[in-house]
C-alpha cells in the first residue's frame, strides 16, 4: 500500500521492501513508519513464505505493477505532488508482520482484490482492537507488556518525550517488547488473545511513527491549553481519533492506486480530432484533470435533472406527484429483486427472497448492469425522499412513516456505489463488498413491501372516490352540480355567441335557481410567430391590416364575460375531466397488479395468488366498464350522459363495494348531492339524558329563586311621598 509519508504527511521516509525477522524486528534500515499496505486493508495479498518451517505466515502486496500497468517513460507518473517519479510503483512492497492462519496463499494472476476476500480472517491494526479475556488457554501476562492493556499512553509504553520525539528509541522499545509478544518468540502456539496483543503493539509503533498520527493522538489524549484549544481526553479517545485519520489516509491511498490503474488502461497521450474526425497526434501528456478516469464506471448523480424538475413545485402539485415518484421506485428495483441469485419467482407473479442469495456471484456477474439499476434506484429513492421532507408536516402527506426506511435505502445505495467502483476498477468484488450491498437489499426489499402495499390501498381509496367525482354529475342525480364541476353553453339565445363555451360552475343562487359560471379565457397567439422570417417583405398596408386584426381581436375578448349565470337547461356536463381520471385510475391500478408481489417462505403463494387474484380482476373489470361508458358518453355529445347514466352507476357501485371489502371496511353509501332549494337550519335536539334534566330542574328552581326574591322586595318597599305634599302639610301644621 502506499505509505503515509507518499502522501504528503512526512513519518520519516519510506521503508524499504521486507518483512520481519524472526525476533520481530523489520528488517531494513531507515526511520520510516509500518506502510499501511502492509497493515490489511484491502489493497495487499496474501502470500506464504516459500520454505514450511520458516517465519508466521505474513501479508505483502505485490511488489510491481498489474500487466498494462506500466506508465510511459518520461516525465512524472501525475500532476500531483504526493508522490515522486520514483515512487511510481502501482504499490510500495512492505510486508505484515503478523497473519492468522487459514490465509490462502495467492496465485501469479491474482490482482488488488484479493486480500479483502480474506480480511474477516486476520486483525486490522488501523481498526479498534479489544484484547479476548476469560479464555482458558490463557496465560499470565507479561509485565513488560502490560501497559497495552491497561491504558497506559503511547509516549509512556515507548519510553520517549512527546516534546523530544526520538524514533530511535522508539524501535528500540518496539523490537524489546515484540519479543514478549511475537507468535514465533512464544514457544507455543498463538492464541487469539496473544494475537490480538501483538496487532496492538503494532497498531502502538504504526501510531506514535507517524507524524500526522502522533500529532493527533498527542492533541487528544493531553489537549490543547487556550481559547478555541481541545480538553484532554485520555489514551482510549485519542487512539481511536488518530487510527480514524489513518483509515481516512488508507482509503485514499487505495483510490489513487485505482487512478492509476484506471489511467494506464484509458492512456496518458491527449487525443485530439479534427473536422473529419480522424485522430491527430497529441501534442503532450494528458494531466489528470483532462480525462476521465472512471467514465466506464462513474457514479455520477442525477440530480441536476432532479433539480430541474422541483423548481417551481407547489405543495399541491407535489401531492399529485407522489404517486408517481413510487411507481417510479416501484419499477426501479424490480430488476434487483426479480434476480434469480436473490429471489425465486413463485404462483400469481409473486416472488420469495432467498435465505442466503449469492451476492457474490451477482457482483461479479454483471457489475455494469448492477451499477446501472443501482443509479436508478438512487435517482428514484432522492425524488420520494425530497418529497417525503416536503410534505413532513402536511397532514394528507402519503408517506406517513416511511421516512427512515427511504432514507436507509438512499444513504446506502450511494455508499455501495462508492465502494463498488474498486470492484469494477479491478475486476473482483471481496467480502466487504458482499456485506454492505445484503444490508442495502434488505433496505431496498422492506421498503419495496411497504410502499406495494400501500399503493395498493390508495388505487381502492381512489375507486371509491371516484364514485363521487362522477354520479353527481350524471343526470337524475337529484340534485345540482358541485362546484368546480365542468360544463359546456348552449342554446343560449340572448348571446348566442356564447354558445359551445367551456367554464366551471362557481356557485348557485337559490333564489334565481341559475348556476354561476366562469368562462374559460382563450390564450391569446403570440403575433410574432405569425409574421414572415423577413419582415422587410411586408409593405405598410400589410402592418395596418395587422393591427386592425389585432384591434378585432381584442375587442371581441373584451366582449366575453368573464362570469355567467345562466339557467340548468342551457349547460351540459363535459364528461372529459371524469373520464381521464378515471382511466388514469384504470392504468395505475393495472399497473399495480402487474408489479411482483413479495411473498416470505412460509407463506403458501398459491393460496395468496387463488385468494387475491380474482378480487383484483374484477376490480378491474369494474374500472374499465365505468371508463367504457364514459367514454361512450362524450362521444355521444349532449345526450350521451343519458345514455350510459345506469350502466355507469352499476359498474362505480360494484367497484366501491368490492374495494371497501378488501380494505376491510363497511361499503356505505355517497352522500346526496348538492340539494337544489336551500336548507333550512335544524336545530339540534339533544337527548335527554338524567344529567340534562337535573340540571335543567336546577335552572328552573334558580329561576323561580329570582321571582320570588323581586316579588318581597316590592312588596316590603313604603311607598315615598313627593316633597311638595310634605312642605304643605308643615305650613298647615304650622298655621
Amino acid at each position: 500500500m502506499i505509505p503515509l509519508s507518499a502522501l504528503g504527511g512526512g513519518g520519516g521516509g519510506i521503508r524499504p521492501p521486507g518483512g520481519f525477522n524472526s525476533n520481530g524486528s523489520p528488517i531494513g534500515g531507515g526511520g520510516g513508519m509500518i506502510p499501511l499496505g502492509a497493515l490489511g486493508g484491502g489493497m495487499g495479498k496474501p502470500m506464504m513464505p516459500g520454505s514450511g518451517a520458516g517465519p508466521a505466515p505474513f501479508m505483502a502486496p505485490p511488489s510491481g505493477a498489474p500487466p498494462s500497468m506500466a506508465p510511459p517513460t518520461g516525465g512524472p507518473l501525475m500532476g500531483s505532488a504526493g508522490m515522486a517519479p520514483q515512487q511510481s510503483t502501482f504499490l510500495q512492497t512492505a510486508s505484515m508482520p503478523f497473519s492468522a492462519p487459514g490465509l490462502r496463499s495467492a496465485g501469479a494472476g491474482d490482482t488488488l482484490a484479493e486480500v479483502g476476500k480474506e480480511a474477516k480472517d486476520y486483525l486490522d491494526v488501523l481498526m479498534p482492537i479489544a484484547i479476548p479475556k476469560n479464555d482458558e488457554d490463557d496465560r499470565p501476562v507479561p509485565k513488560q507488556v502490560q501497559c497495552l492493556e491497561n491504558g497506559t499512553d503511547l509516549f509512556k509504553i515507548f519510553d520517549v518525550d512527546m516534546n523530544h520525539f526520538d524514533a530511535k528509541a522508539v524501535r528500540k522499545t518496539f523490537h524489546r517488547l515484540s519479543v514478549f509478544v511475537h507468535p514465533d518468540k512464544l514457544g507455543r502456539e498463538a492464541t487469539a488473545a496473544d494475537q490480538a496483543r501483538f496487532t496492538k503493539l503494532k497498531q502502538a509503533y504504526t501510531v506514535i511513527m507517524d507524524d500526522q498520527l502522533r500529532a493527533v493522538y498527542r492533541q487528544h489524549c493531553y489537549g490543547i491549553a487556550g481559547s478555541g484549544g481541545l480538553p484532554a481526553q485520555g489514551h482510549d479517545a485519542a487512539l481511536c481519533k488518530s487510527l480514524e485519520m489513518g483509515r481516512d489516509l488508507r482509503k485514499m491511498g487505495e483510490d489513487r492506486a485505482i487512478v492509476l490503474h484506471k489511467a494506464s488502461e484509458t492512456g496518458w497521450t491527449v487525443q485530439q480530432k479534427d473536422q473529419d474526425g480522424r485522430s491527430m497526434r497529441g501534442d503532450g501528456r494528458k494531466q489528470a484533470h483532462q480525462f476521465n478516469l472512471f467514465g466506464e464506471i462513474s457514479s455520477s448523480d442525477d440530480d441536476a435533472e432532479l433539480e430541474k424538475e422541483r423548481r417551481g413545485l407547489s405543495i399541491q402539485q407535489i401531492l399529485e406527484k407522489s404517486p408517481k415518484y413510487a411507481d417510479s421506485f416501484l419499477d426501479k428495483v424490480k430488476p434487483i429483486l426479480l434476480d434469480p441469485k436473490v429471489s425465486n419467482s413463485a404462483a400469481g407473479g409473486a416472488f420469495t427472497m432467498h435465505d442466503e442469495p449469492k451476492l457474490l456471484d451477482y457482483l461479479n456477474e454483471n457489475p455494469k448492469t448492477l451499477q446501472k439499476h443501482l443509479r436508478k434506484t438512487r435517482a428514484a429513492a432522492k425524488q420520494m425522499n425530497w418529497a417525503m421532507t416536503t410534505l413532513l408536516q402536511h397532514k394528507e402527506s402519503p408517506w406517513r412513516g416511511l421516512e427512515v426506511r427511504a432514507s436507509l435505502v438512499e444513504h446506502g445505495t450511494v455508499k455501495f456505489l462508492e465502494i463498488m467502483k474498486s470492484g469494477i476498477a479491478i475486476g473482483k468484488f471481496n467480502q466487504v463488498h458482499v456485506d454492505d450491498f445484503a444490508k442495502l437489499l434488505d433496505n431496498i426489499h422492506r421498503l419495496y413491501m411497504d410502499i406495494f402495499e400501500r399503493r395498493g390501498q390508495e388505487l381502492l381509496r381512489a375507486a371509491v372516490n371516484a364514485e363521487l367525482q362522477v354520479v353527481y354529475v350524471l343526470p337524475e342525480s337529484g340534485g345540482r352540480l358541485p362546484e368546480g364541476t365542468r360544463v359546456i353553453l348552449h342554446d343560449l339565445k340572448s348571446r348566442a355567441d356564447l354558445n359551445g363555451k367551456r367554464g366551471a360552475i362557481s356557485g348557485w343562487d337559490f333564489s334565481l335557481q341559475r348556476y354561476t359560471v366562469e368562462l374559460d379565457r382563450e390564450v391569446a397567439k403570440n403575433p410574432d410567430k405569425l409574421l414572415p422570417s423577413n419582415p422587410d417583405l411586408m409593405s405598410l398596408e400589410d402592418i395596418e391590416d395587422a393591427d386592425e386584426d389585432d384591434e378585432d381581436e381584442t375587442a371581441l375578448q373584451l366582449a366575453i364575460p368573464k362570469k355567467l349565470m345562466i339557467v340548468p337547461k342551457n349547460a351540459s356536463v363535459d364528461l372529459d375531466p371524469p373520464l381521464k381520471k378515471l382511466e388514469s385510475l384504470v392504468k395505475d391500478w393495472n399497473s399495480w397488479m402487474r408489479r411482483p408481489r413479495s411473498v416470505s417462505a412460509s407463506q403458501d403463494a398459491e393460496a395468496v395468488a387463488a385468494a387475491l387474484g380474482p378480487p383484483l380482476e374484477s376490480m378491474a373489470g369494474y374500472l374499465q366498464e365505468a371508463a367504457s361508458a364514459l367514454a361512450a358518453g362524450v362521444a355521444g355529445g349532449r345526450d350521451g350522459a343519458d345514455l350510459i347514466a345506469f350502466e355507469c352507476r352499476e359498474s362505480l357501485q360494484g367497484a366501491r363495494n368490492l374495494a371497501a371489502k378488501l380494505l376491510g371496511e363497511e361499503p356505505q353509501e355517497p352522500p346526496p348531492p348538492p340539494p337544489l332549494n336551500e336548507m333550512l337550519p335544524v336545530v339540534a335536539v339533544k337527548a335527554d339524558d338524567p344529567m340534562s334534566r337535573v340540571m335543567k330542574e336546577a335552572a328552573e328552581v334558580a329561576a323561580a329563586g329570582i321571582e320570588i326574591k323581586k316579588k318581597s322586595r316590592s312588596r316590603g318597599r313604603k311607598k315615598s311621598r313627593s316633597r311638595s305634599r310634605k312642605r304643605r302639610r308643615r305650613r298647615s301644621s304650622s298655621s
